[in-house]
């Protein structure tokens, strides 16, 4: 029988509390034995054993990407295959694609379309509204029947309060999350009066007054969230918050989660590695919703995921044309790409000592697992898992013209940390030559 072994690997598994050097033995997709004394004598007599030297590499569950916008369903395929390259094992698409997911339909499309085994798993978001003004409640028992995992309006607030009302209470009673991209629109310049107005840009503040371009008060997003929350604490719901980027909103999240609400959030690495100073170059990638913010707000998300009031991070992948970009500030797509750096972005937290590598792990596996309601990603013997394999310290540069994806934000960033190969059912998604190499002769 075949096996494949990986030889003096670091585990790390927060569903088990496991982070310990050991040797893990995989037979069929499954993973047969974890252990720290492994007689390899016993294994090398099958000629179709295969070990790799994995001295100094790590061994986690997939990441769980809970954020990731596909544009058009045509992109579906495509973002599985990059998302595969960097490590992410599962994600979850928001609705604003196109067509949008607001009826139970479309979401068993996208289901049926993505169910091949070799690839990250794809779960979905409901459109929590029908129209674009969230007037009009979508079908989300239906949905949810159909799999969607959480409701939501993606890169758009659910601003109505009556109807924010309704949809919690509805999502209470189904037992699924409203996930809320937390912005008052009025103030961010984003419901035109007339038709003369223009929308924010970037960050208020005396960054805003100096580039010239119409800035997005810091408070847009702390107003939304405490009217959820008391609709939250009104209704019961599970209510989070996506890509927090404020230092209000990061305060009012930790003392609603301190009176015992069910109040979950995420925020993105550009929220935590950059400030609203990258724009005075006008260089449009770095154009985003919410925008970067000032140097105190980054602190605060720090401090936020350091206490544990942030619960998870996802790379807000909102991949754009180059088109869209090579424009005027004012007239350029928001949005940049982020499946191909979240890892290494993140891992940028361990190598500062702002936290460690489990929590890391955790930050991008089990908590978002968590907070979805989902299976809890974990290597344990017996088991099917997805996992990936890298090398926490090795140092690249993060280049556009690398990436499959763009704008990155982090063009010519130096980074430690590389994702040497995915296995997706215990079959391998991907592997580079690093780790072709590792092969014990």
């Amino acid at each position: 029988m075949a096996h494949t072994i990986f030889k003096s690997i670091k585990l790390i598994n927060p569903a088990t509390n496991l982070n310990q050097k050991v040797d893990v033995v995989l037979q069929n997709e499954t993973i047969i034995r974890i252990s720290k004394d492994l007689n390899l004598e016993k294994f090398k007599k099958d000629n179709q054993t295969i070990i790799y030297d994995c001295n100094g590499l790590t061994v986690s569950p997939g990441i769980l990407d809970m954020r990731v916008n596909i544009g058009k369903t045509e992109n579906l395929k495509f973002t599985q295959i990059t998302a595969a390259e960097n490590g992410i094992t599962s994600i979850v698409i928001l609705p604003n694609q196109t067509p949008k997911l607001n009826n139970p339909s479309i979401i068993d499309h996208i289901k049926r379309q993505s169910e091949d085994v070799n690839l990250p798993k794809v779960m979905v978001y409901g459109a929590a509204t029908k129209d674009m003004d969230s007037l009009e409640m979508s079908e989300i028992g239906l949905m949810s029947e159909m799999g969607a995992i959480g409701f939501t309006n993606g890169n758009k607030s659910i601003k109505n309060s009556l109807v924010m009302r309704r949809l919690m209470s509805y999502a209470a009673m189904i037992n699924r999350p409203i996930i809320q991209h937390a912005e008052d629109e009025d103030l961010s310049g984003l419901n035109q009066a007339s038709t003369t107005s223009i929308k924010g840009e970037m960050n208020e503040g005396e960054m805003s007054t100096r580039l010239g371009l119409i800035g997005i008060p810091a408070c847009a997003e702390v107003i939304m969230i405490e009217r959820d929350i008391r609709l939250a604490k009104l209704t019961g719901a599970h209510y989070h918050v996506a890509h927090v980027s404020t230092r209000d909103a990061v305060k009012v999240i930790r003392e609603a989660k301190k009176s015992g609400l069910n109040i979950t959030c995420d925020t993105a690495p550009p929220y935590f590695s950059l400030d609203e100073s990258k724009l005075l170059t006008y260089n449009t990638a770095f154009k985003l919703s919410p925008p970067l913010r000032s140097e105190d707000d980054r602190l605060a998300i720090i401090e936020g995921i350091q206490d544990g009031t942030i619960d998870a991070i996802a790379s807000d992948h909102r991949a754009r044309s180059k088109d869209t970009k090579a424009q005027p500030f004012s007239a350029a797509s928001i949005g940049a790409s982020g499946i191909e750096t979240l890892f290494s972005i993140t891992l940028e937290l361990v190598h500062k000592k702002i936290i460690n590598i489990y929590q890391a792990i955790s930050l991008l596996t089990i908590n978002p697992a968590k907070i979805l309601g989902i299976d809890i990603p974990s290597l344990e013997e017996k088991k099917v898992s997805d996992f990936i394999i890298f090398d926490e310290n090795a140092p690249h540069t993060i280049k556009q013209e690398n990436l499959k994806t763009s704008p990155t934000p982090f063009d010519g960033k130096e980074i430690h940390g590389k994702i040497l190969a995915t296995y997706i059912n215990g079959r391998t998604a991907f592997m580079n030559e690093i780790f072709k190499n590792k092969i014990m002769k």
